[in-house]
């Protein structure tokens, strides 16, 4: 039997965990949520993944690489592993990239992906560490039309997003917002553009559609990119903005209403978000 390729999208990384070493797999895509730690004398194997060798060149690569044939006879388990956890270019994957596609696309907002995990999922939470990063934020220029906030976490860089954020101010809260973030995941070359709303912690953004309307007709824009679904860059941006809005101007739904959406690998939005 010939293998499947192993997929060239996914996170590989040392296994974090002390008393499981090995490589750990993920996928950064979320078609499937499965992790596993392939254990060492197992990890050479994964090179017999390629589309043109054989379960039974797995099984003697296994067997060489450990020196022992009892490895070799895990070559099953492994292929086995690999295909339920989506991570071969298999019928498997096939259906998982299928089934997350269309969820996406059928999905009335574009969800905050990291929301827990990047930053806290509830109101409270996040309001709390959002004023602490962005406490004695006071404006230090006029006539802004644009500011630049880090690629980086929020934690690992909350005073250059204190620094940035500080300078959206009231008179702002009815203007369209464009936010441009990096696409970790798109195709190159082209600005993924969604219509859907930003959900958020603090709220729902709105979108401007007639922004939207004109934009998607440009070449280089694909509408409904899927790495909308895994981003969190502008999704994080807006959050930012909502409450910045809110703290500063007492009104969260005025000047982030204007956050949210439309362009965006990059990410567009009324808040049009690129």
């Amino acid at each position: 039997m010939i293998l499947p390729r192993l997929r060239t999208n996914l996170d590989f990384m040392v296994s974090p965990v002390a008393d499981r070493p090995g490589l750990l797999i993920r996928d950064c895509f979320r078609y499937s949520d499965a992790k596993l730690i392939v254990p060492p004398p197992l990890i050479p194997g994964l090179l017999c993944f390629d589309g043109l060798r054989s379960d039974v060149d797995l099984q003697e690569e296994l067997t060489r690489s450990s020196g022992s044939p009892e490895f070799g006879r895990t070559a099953g388990y492994l292929i086995e592993a690999l295909s339920q956890a989506g991570f071969l270019e298999d019928e498997t994957y096939a259906k998982l990239k299928e089934n997350r596609l269309s969820a996406f696309i059928q999905s009335p907002v574009r969800e905050a992906a990291h929301a827990g995990s990047g930053y806290p999922a509830e109101i409270g939470p996040l309001r709390t560490v959002m004023q602490h990063y962005l406490q004695g934020a006071v404006s230090t220029q006029q006539g802004v039309i644009g500011i630049a906030a880090p690629h980086v976490s929020p934690e690992g860089g909350w005073q250059s997003y204190h620094a940035a954020y500080q300078e959206l101010t009231p008179d702002l809260r009815d203007r369209t917002f464009v936010v441009l973030g990096t696409s970790h995941y798109g195709p190159s070359n082209k600005f993924g553009l969604t219509r859907k709303p930003f959900e958020t912690p603090f709220g729902r953004t709105r979108i401007d559609a007639a922004l939207v309307d004109e934009l998607k007709t440009q070449p280089a824009v694909l509408m409904e990119d899927y790495c909308h679904a895994v981003e969190h860059r502008s999704n994080f941006k807006s959050s930012s903005c909502r409450l910045f809005t809110d703290q500063m101007c007492a009104s969260f739904r005025s000047s982030a209403d204007h956050l949210a959406e439309a362009f965006s690998t990059a990410d567009f939005r009324k808040t049009t978000s690129m």
